[in-house]
Formats: structure tokens, C-alpha cells, sequence
């Protein structure tokens, strides 16, 4: 495997703009580049095929945000690699400064707001189909679709949005 190097993520992308080959993808808002909210350094390979980002600038070790990406490759029952990407951002528990006692109580997470993503990509498929599915992924993440529902430039954006931040239905 190869060495793990940081990863700088953006926190907000309001307006995406994909590029007509799907190589590169450039992320403006108006014409300002995004800036680098979070930076996650790696921790390191927790298990083989199984690499560990995180963001660690909270100071609170059981509060750091992470990425971690696994890798598995075709076994002899199925011919499929499996990709997983996975993200969470866990927030601690608000505690007391002090008991009476003036003891302060250890840190807890108290939930964790969390991404799994997963492709399942046949071994015998092509470059140029992974890229796609890739690029379709990416822009339903990043609000880019337009719908072709009778009016071909209306941009609706992708229902994810409204889905997570307000939980509404897709299906109104």
C-alpha cells in the first residue's frame, strides 16, 4: 500500500460545477474557490485494505472527526470490489464544569452524524464505467442535477439536500 497523506475537505459546496471529461471536478462558489474547513491527517492502516483519517484539531481524542476508506478486493465467491467510504462527526456530551465533589467528569460522545457510502464495481468492468458511476455520485452529493422533467433547464438540485437537512421525503 502506498503512504497515506492528509486529506483537506471542504465543510460547505453551495454550487458545484462538473467538468464535461469527469476527470476533474472544480468546486467554485460565485468564482471564489472553496476554502479548507477541516484538515484530516491519517492514523494510519487500522486493519489490512483499511486506511483512517482524522481531523484532530478538537484536541478531544474520542471527539475527532474521521474518514476511513476500505478496499476489498474480488475472492473467489465474488468478483466484485467492494470500496467503502465512511464519515463521522461525533459530538461530545455537554457536561458540567464540575461535580461538588470539583470533580470533572471524562469527555463522551453523545451521538455521531455519520456517512457510509459503498460501490461495487465488477472486476471485469471498464475504466471509463467506474469514472461514470463515480461522477454520478458525486454530483448527487453536490446538488448538480438537473432535471429533465418536461423543462430540461430546470435545475432542481438533488434531493439529499432537503432530505438530511429537513427530512423531507424526495417523493414530496
Amino acid at each position: 500500500m502506498s503512504a497515506l497523506a492528509s486529506m483537506k475537505l471542504a465543510g460547505a459546496v453551495s454550487l458545484a460545477l462538473i467538468a464535461n471529461r469527469m476527470d476533474s471536478v472544480h468546486k467554485t462558489v460565485g468564482d471564489a474557490a472553496i476554502g479548507v474547513t477541516r484538515t484530516f491527517d491519517p492514523e494510519g492502516f487500522v486493519a489490512p485494505g483499511v486506511a483512517r483519517w482524522v481531523d484532530r484539531s478538537g484536541g478531544i481524542a474520542i471527539g475527532y472527526p474521521s474518514v476511513t476508506l476500505r478496499v476489498r478486493p474480488p475472492n473467489k465467491t465474488s468478483r466484485i470490489y467492494r470500496i467503502s467510504a465512511n464519515v463521522v462527526l461525533p459530538s461530545l456530551e455537554v457536561a458540567s464544569p464540575s461535580t461538588a465533589s470539583g470533580f470533572t467528569p471524562a469527555p463522551q460522545v453523545a451521538y455521531s452524524h455519520m456517512f457510509s457510502g459503498e460501490w461495487l464495481l465488477p472486476e471485469r468492468g471498464l475504466l471509463w464505467e467506474r469514472q461514470a458511476i463515480l461522477d454520478l455520485v458525486m454530483s448527487m452529493l453536490m446538488a448538480t442535477i438537473t432535471a429533465s422533467d418536461a423543462a430540461p433547464s430546470d435545475a432542481t438540485g438533488s434531493p439529499l439536500r432537503n432530505a438530511i437537512e429537513n427530512f423531507d421525503a424526495p417523493w414530496g
